[in-house]
């Protein structure tokens, strides 16, 4: 098959975004779309990713359709070709590099594959997303604006949910996709006490078996009301929801917590070694960061190092910072 030059999308067409794991790919992903979509109103936008993102996916309010499958094992692979094909897209855009999903794109039969390959599949792609973006007119590495946006619907559940706590509401992203990413309990309590006392609202986020004692053993020891468990609680729709209804936001280096900063929450990341946000497109303006390595570079894991104290007083200025104008970026609506 000759490799056709591509062009840019014309009215009508079908494109396909591939994106399977993980959430905070996903949510990136999703950023990316969203520019594309506001360049080519006009084109039809579709999703492929696993069927745990695909209700949160459905919920944005450019994306058009969302089809669901896995990459493994083979007979999951082949389903999800013959999704594709049944699709009829004319724009493949794949975000993955890995042999599998470049064989997706190859066997696709679109017009036009968008992407890069650690593969050496020849015409498995036709552009590489960023050349690509540059001819249409699109920085997909853009995040001056919010690009998560949640239906007024799913606001006012959250507002139901929350409505116990106090006017300022802390969103606490506690775990992260691996424990050397994460901030030792004691000092989430040492953190989160003085907050507490001082009249604000936590709501602690997370999910799996790991976050869910950590949750259970940082809501003991507040022992306050105004403190709400919602680790393992809420699936990723609900979870949007539920930031944007925060003041505020703080955490680890994971996909709740970049949900929460595309979301036009003010955040403030709790990194380890990731001394430029940006790299991992963390940059909106309303985002701040801690780097652990900045404090302690001879460690090895230098989160688990990081004092509470230390953390207590950039979340002071942070809070200087923005809390007069928390609420301003996520009504920029799509």
């Amino acid at each position: 098959m000759r490799a056709n030059k591509p062009g840019i999308p014309k009215p009508g067409d079908k494109v396909l975004w591939i994106r399977f794991r993980a959430f905070g790919d996903v949510i990136q992903t999703a950023a990316g779309a969203y520019y594309f979509k506001k360049r080519f109103p006009d084109v039809h936008l579709t999703f492929l990713t696993q069927p745990q993102y695909a209700d949160f996916l459905r919920a944005l309010p450019y994306v058009n359709d969302v089809i669901t499958g896995n990459k493994k094992p083979f007979a999951k692979w082949r389903e999800v070709v013959q999704k594709i094909r049944a699709g009829r897209y004319q724009w493949i855009v794949n975000t993955h590099t890995g042999g599998s999903s470049s064989l997706l794109s190859f066997f696709s039969r679109a017009e036009y594959r968008i992407g890069s390959s650690v593969w050496y599949l020849p015409n498995s792609y036709h552009a590489d997303l960023d050349s690509w973006g540059q001819l249409c007119g699109v920085d997909f590495n853009d995040r001056s604006r919010p690009s998560i946006f949640v239906p007024e619907e799913d606001r006012k559940v959250a507002i139901s949910l929350l409505s116990n706590l106090p006017e300022r509401k802390l969103f606490a992203v506690i775990g992260a996709s691996s424990v050397k990413k994460m901030w030792a309990e004691e000092n989430w309590n040492d953190f989160l006490c003085p907050l507490v006392n001082d009249g604000w609202g936590i709501v602690l986020n997370g999910h799996g078996p790991i976050e869910e004692g950590l949750g259970r053993k940082i809501e003991s020891a507040l022992a306050s009301s105004n403190v709400l468990n919602l680790v393992g609680a809420l699936d990723f729709k609900k979870m949007s929801s539920v930031v944007c209804g925060c003041t505020l936001a703080i955490g680890n280096d994971t996909g709740p917590l970049h949900l929460a900063a595309l979301c036009g929450v003010p955040t403030l990341g709790i990194m380890n070694r990731v001394k430029d946000s940006a790299l991992w497109l963390l940059k909106t303006p309303w985002f701040r960061e801690i780097s652990a390595a900045d404090h302690f570079k001879e460690k090895t894991n230098p989160i688990k190092s990081l004092p509470a104290a230390t953390v207590a007083k950039h979340f002071e200025v942070f809070a200087e910072e923005f809390l007069p104008k928390a609420f301003d970026w996520r009504d920029d609506c799509y």
